[in-house]
């Protein structure tokens, strides 16, 4: 599909010039083809869809983690509820609902791509993960705990999983992905059986290992250190007061997955409004390898619009210093969320969510509130 997007304002994320006052975006083939000021190229107007909003800005995805989506479902509930409970009494077709519903809510508050980190490996909460990340077209990384799998049987767990997703491409896009979060010494020693499958590699600071120590070539395995000491190769912290320059910023607790939320904590823990935006729609995603990451060209094309054009979150001057406090005030509204070059949500309406769905839903909140 090829999308146009002029006439907004752009956080490009981009050292040299992290804010363009107007200008547009071009993309094609799921990639970001060209960004520029003012008016765009002539040929760019015969777009496929064409987004036209003085009173919008455009920036890189939210990329969220490390809570698990499930409790982040049920924050609500008095008493807890685990994956395996859910599991257990949700039918497949309702366990997919939610998590679809779940994942949708979530790019409705500007999240793009999510990391969700679960403490065993369910195949049916696992396989619902797949089907309803590939079907919403929400860029989804399942994260499984070291001391929850068998490692011996993790390849063919995974595959099996896979089988789930509903398009063809979302594996191979990227869409779904899979990671590993190693807590145990003795984990890292059997990575070799896994070594050629592409998952990611979490790496806590509590196994006391080094990324190198893991694998030789961080970039094409994409080791992640977890709070390190070190902070020279990808990293992400899971406590916003620990983080340190140049890494993400992942929390366990799931009510974090909220990007609104999220930026609120790491606002009152580094005081910088730009700062805040750069670690969740730049910095995460870069140290995760998950999303994009920056608004320029041949940068794949996860980006939001965020509309400050009418109550209760607009009209305001479209500057730097305004746009930016507005956001991380979680003043605005998710008007347009574009994902590996596909819209999926259009004038804050989700497209690949239907009512159905979010009926399903709303009767299984009721089933466990009550």
């Amino acid at each position: 599909m090829k999308i146009l997007i002029k006439d907004s304002s752009i956080l490009t994320m981009d050292d040299k010039k992290w804010f363009i006052g107007r200008g547009y975006i071009y993309v094609d083939q799921g990639r970001i083809v060209a960004v520029g000021e003012d008016e765009p190229q002539p040929e760019f107007e015969f777009a496929d869809y064409i987004i036209d909003d003085r009173f919008t800005v455009v920036l890189p995805g939210f990329t969220v983690g490390l809570g698990n989506i499930i409790d982040y479902f049920f924050r609500f509930t008095e008493k807890p509820v685990d994956a395996k409970m859910v599991s257990e009494t949700l039918s497949k077709s309702d366990l997919n609902a939610l998590i679809e519903v779940t994942l949708a809510s979530l790019t409705a508050s500007g999240a793009t791509s999510i990391a969700t980190l679960l403490n065993s490996f369910d195949l049916r909460v696992v396989s619902a993960i797949v089907s309803a990340a590939s079907s919403s077209w929400i860029r989804t990384r399942v994260v499984l705990l070291d001391s929850g799998i068998d490692l011996n049987t993790l390849e063919s767990d995974i595959r099996s999983a896979l089988k789930s997703s509903r398009d063809p491409e979302a594996v191979t896009k990227n869409i779904v992905s899979f990671g590993l979060f190693i807590r145990s010494e003795s984990t890292a020693r059997m990575l070799s059986s896994i070594t050629d499958f592409a998952i990611s590699i979490y790496i806590d600071s509590r196994a006391q290992l080094k990324p190198y120590e893991i694998s030789q070539d961080l970039e094409s395995r994409n080791v992640v250190a977890v709070d390190p000491v070190d902070t020279h190769t990808k990293c992400i912290f899971s406590e916003v007061e620990l983080w340190r320059d140049g890494c993400g910023i992942s929390p366990y607790n799931p009510t974090l997955l909220n990007p609104r939320k999220l930026l609120r904590e790491v606002y009152r823990a580094t005081n910088s409004a730009e700062g805040s935006i750069t670690i969740l729609s730049s910095l995460n995603p870069i140290n995760h390898n998950l999303g994009s990451g920056f608004v320029r060209e041949n940068a794949v094309a996860d980006v939001i619009t965020i509309d400050f054009s009418e109550p209760p979150y607009g009209p305001i001057p479209m500057s730097r210093r305004a746009v930016a406090n507005e956001i991380v005030n979680s003043n605005f509204l998710v008007k347009t969320a574009i994902v590996g070059g596909e819209v999926v949500l259009d004038g804050g309406v989700l497209l690949t969510v239907g009512r159905e769905s979010v009926r399903r839903v709303q009767n299984i909140l009721k089933d466990f509130t009550h």
